[in-house]
């Protein structure tokens, strides 16, 4: 398959993300769909270790990040969304990136970042079930399943749903593709 061949996707994370957050869709999204798939972190050339020890290196700095040379942002959970929400770069980036229209893909305790950002207001959005009263206090409504689509935002709670997001991004960059992703969710 090759249904993303020419897109270029964004993943940013720091220390202790949740290993399968992050490599599922990296493979997924690079090796199944042929998307670039480029890893921002503090410095480009850095060495992350997942909280299952998990070793990636990233590709670009924080700081060298321009919303125009990418078309999805996904964002993995683990502790990492709390480590590098603190960096002001990545909140003004996430900011930005919002302002294209382009698909925000979170999972898990992702979603800290955009509560950080101030970009949930009047979204449905789902993520780590301990995060649920910061979601809906941050403007959105929370809502536990699986995937959650709100505007151009994919929302997915844990590990275990990692096939569901990585589904729904794929269909949110290739239109006309079959909503699959959205379906497979209506089953559950």
């Amino acid at each position: 398959m090759n249904e993303l061949k020419g897109k270029k996707i964004l993943m940013i994370a720091g220390d202790g993300f949740e290993d399968i957050e992050l490599m599922y869709p990296y493979y997924r999204l690079a090796h199944e769909a042929c998307a670039d798939v480029v890893i921002a972190g503090a410095k480009a050339g850095q060495g992350l270790e997942g909280k299952n020890g998990l070793q990636v290196t990233t590709d670009v700095a924080f700081d060298d990040l321009d919303p125009s040379d990418f078309d999805a942002l996904v964002i993995p959970g683990g502790q990492s969304p709390d480590h590098i929400r603190i960096y002001p770069e990545v909140i003004r980036f996430v900011q930005d990136f919002d302002k294209t229209g382009k698909p925000v893909a979170a999972i898990c305790h992702a979603v800290q970042i955009l509560i950080t950002a101030r970009l949930l207001k009047g979204k449905d959005a789902t993520g780590w079930k301990s995060l649920a009263v910061e979601i809906e206090d941050a403007g959105a409504r929370y809502i536990d399943k699986p995937l959650v689509q709100s505007q151009q935002y994919i929302f997915s709670r844990q590990p275990s749903d990692v096939g569901f997001f990585c589904d729904a991004i794929i269909n949110a960059l290739s239109p006309g593709e079959s909503a699959k992703a959205a379906d497979m969710v209506r089953a559950t």
